[in-house]
């Protein structure tokens, strides 16, 4: 149901702006968007961290503790990326500050995800092969819409959540 929230309201934060223009960057620079977008990023990076730590313990991984360590950095540091105001001429610390952090923890995430696809192979291969394709074909999609877009807007960032809540639903449900 969390999941559902979380990709429903992303939709709803991002459609704020134009979604071919704007992102949530964008809706957060609207006055009365601006703690709400910095909530949502703060408690959507919580929630991701949290589902992927229960993941990763079901799984007998050796060096447990480095994957807990690299998700937990991982949502301070997109949480923090949030903190940081982006400014329209992107030139000051801030704003590059806000983008580095954001796009390291929207990456990590999914590098994050990528190993723990790699991972099931041994441990749950009848998992595995259900769940490997959709993840592999959404990543090359994400990847080719940011060629074509040649930016970060609002389709990208609605495609991420689902992405990430529709992948981390799947693991969740098969694996309970």
């Amino acid at each position: 149901m969390l999941y559902l929230i979380i990709f429903i309201s992303t939709i709803f934060l991002t459609s704020r702006g134009h979604l071919m223009y704007e992102n949530l960057t964008g809706v957060a620079q609207i006055s009365h968007y601006h703690f709400i977008v910095i909530i949502f990023t703060f408690l959507t990076a919580c929630f991701f961290a949290s589902k992927m730590l229960k993941i990763f313990q079901i799984l007998p991984l050796k060096h447990l503790k480095y994957y807990q360590f690299l998700i937990i950095i991982t949502a301070i540091i997109m949480s923090s990326g949030s903190l940081f105001t982006y400014q329209m001429n992107g030139t000051d610390i801030y704003s590059k500050l806000h983008v580095y952090c954001s796009m390291f923890g929207c990456i990590s995430f999914l590098i994050l995800l990528y190993i723990y696809t790699r991972k099931l192979s041994f441990y749950y291969p009848k998992l595995y092969i259900k769940i490997h394709c959709f993840f592999d074909f959404s990543l090359q999609f994400l990847c080719i819409l940011l060629i074509v877009f040649t930016r970060v807007n609002g389709y990208i960032e609605i495609l991420y959540a689902g992405i990430v809540c529709f992948y981390l639903y799947i693991i969740e449900k098969n694996i309970n």
